[in-house]
C-alpha cells in the first residue's frame, strides 16, 4: 500500500547531549524488552517524538503531549499476552498506539487491527458527532521478520484504501506503519536518524556500536537507560520478561519440535508422546542454562570452571532457582548452596 500523510504539530526536541559524548550503556536492560521500552519512552515524551518521527519521516513533525497508559509495573509481568504498548496523544489530538515486539505472535494481525479500532470507537460518547474523532496511528517496531516472503521492504504503510483505486484512501482515520527492524537494518539506505534509532533498538548493550551514534536523542536515551539500569524493581521486572518471554519462544516451540522429531523415529505413539516431554523438558533446559551464563557473564564477568560444570548438569527446578537469585547475589559463589 502507497504511503500516507498526516499535517501534524511541530515537535521540539530538548537533549542534553551533545554529538561529541559517547554513552557506554550499563549492561542488563535492553530496549527491545517491551517493558524497558515503555519505561523509557513513557517518561521521556521528545524522545518518543523524535522516535516517531523518525519512522513517520512526515513532513510535518509531531509532538507527543500526553501518555495514556503511564502504568509500567503490571501485577504479574511474566505473563506471555501482557500488552506494553504506549499510547499517546500529539498535539493535534491525534492517538498513537507504539508497540515493540520481540518474537511473533499469532494471531498478531487480528490484535493489532482490533486495538487500532478500539482507539477510534473508544472516543466517542453517545450523543457525539462523528467529526470530533481524532485519527488513530499504529505503529509496530518488531525484532522480527513479519513478512520474510518480502526480502526488499522493511517498513509497511497500511490505510484504509479501495483495491482497484488505491488513491482512494481513507488515510486520516486509522493507519498502521509496520518497521521491521532487523530486515531494515539489512537493507540500509535509511535516514540517518532511522538508522540511528534502529542501532539503538537493537544494539544497546553493544558498546562499539553505541559509540558509532551521533544523533542527540539517541545519545540522551542511552544516558537513560544507564539511569533505569540502577532501578532494581525495573531490572527485576525486565528479567521476570524476559524469562518468560524466553520460556514460550525457546522452551516450548523449539522443544516442542524437537520432541515430534523424537517421536516419529521411535515410530511408535507412546514413543511420540515420551519423546514431545522428553524435548520439551531438555529444552527449557538449554534455554536457562544459556540465559544463566548469559547473566552470570553480564554481572560478575567471569564464570569458574566448576560453576561452569554444575550449570550444565543441574535440573531444571535448579536452573530456575539460580536465574531468579542472580540480582540479588554479591558473590558468584553465593548463588550456591553447596560449596564448590
Amino acid at each position: 500500500m502507497s504511503e500516507s500523510k498526516m499535517q501534524q504539530g511541530q515537535v521540539v526536541i530538548s537533549s542534553t547531549a551533545t554529538s561529541s559524548d559517547h554513552i557506554t550503556p550499563l549492561p542488563g536492560l535492553r530496549l527491545t524488552n517491551d517493558l524497558v521500552f515503555k519505561a523509557l519512552f513513557s517518561r521521556h515524551l521528545h524522545l518518543l517524538s523524535d522516535l516517531i518521527n523518525a519512522i513517520l519521516q512526515w513532513p510535518t513533525p509531531i509532538a507527543v503531549v500526553k501518555v495514556l497508559n503511564p502504568d509500567i509495573l503490571p501485577r504479574h509481568v511474566n505473563g506471555k499476552r501482557i500488552v506494553m504498548d504506549i499510547l499517546v496523544r500529539d498535539a493535534t489530538e491525534a492517538l498513537f498506539i507504539i508497540e515493540m515486539q520481540v518474537r511473533r505472535e499469532e494471531p498478531w494481525p487480528e490484535r493489532n487491527v482490533y486495538y487500532l479500532a478500539r482507539g477510534l470507537s473508544e472516543q466517542l460518547q453517545a450523543g457525539q458527532n462523528y467529526d470530533g474523532l481524532r485519527p488513530v496511528i499504529g505503529i509496530s517496531l518488531l525484532a522480527h521478520d513479519l513478512f520474510p516472503e518480502h526480502p526488499q521492504q522493511a517498513l509497511w504503510r497500511l490505510a484504509l484504501r479501495d483495491e482497484q483505486t488505491p488513491a482512494v484512501c481513507f488515510k486520516e482515520a486509522l493507519q498502521l506503519h509496520i518497521m521491521e527492524l532487523p530486515k531494515a537494518e539489512r537493507l540500509g539506505g535509511l535516514p540517518p536518524e532511522l538508522h540511528a534509532w534502529i542501532a539503538c533498538l537493537l544494539h544497546n548493550l553493544d558498546e562499539a556500536v553505541m559509540k558509532q551514534i551521533t544523533h542527540p536523542p539517541v545519545q540522551e536515551t542511552l544516558q537513560h537507560l544507564q539511569t533505569l539500569s540502577a532501578d532494581e524493581k525495573l531490572r527485576w521486572a525486565a528479567l521476570q520478561r524476559d524469562i518468560a518471554m524466553l520460556d514460550e519462544r525457546t522452551a516450548l516451540n523449539r522443544a516442542t519440535r524437537k520432541g515430534v522429531e523424537q517421536g516419529l523415529a521411535q515410530g511408535r505413539a507412546e514413543g511420540l508422546q515420551q519423546g514431545i516431554q522428553q524435548g520439551q523438558e531438555q529444552g527449557r533446559q538449554a534455554a536457562l542454562q544459556t540465559m544463566l551464563n548469559q547473566l552470570l557473564l553480564r554481572k560478575f564477568s567471569h564464570i569458574p570452571a566448576p560453576i561452569q560444570a554444575r550449570i550444565a548438569t543441574a535440573d531444571l527446578p535448579t536452573l530456575q532457582q539460580w536465574t531468579m537469585q542472580v540480582l540479588d547475589a554479591e558473590r558468584i559463589e553465593d548463588m550456591f548452596e553447596s560449596p564448590l
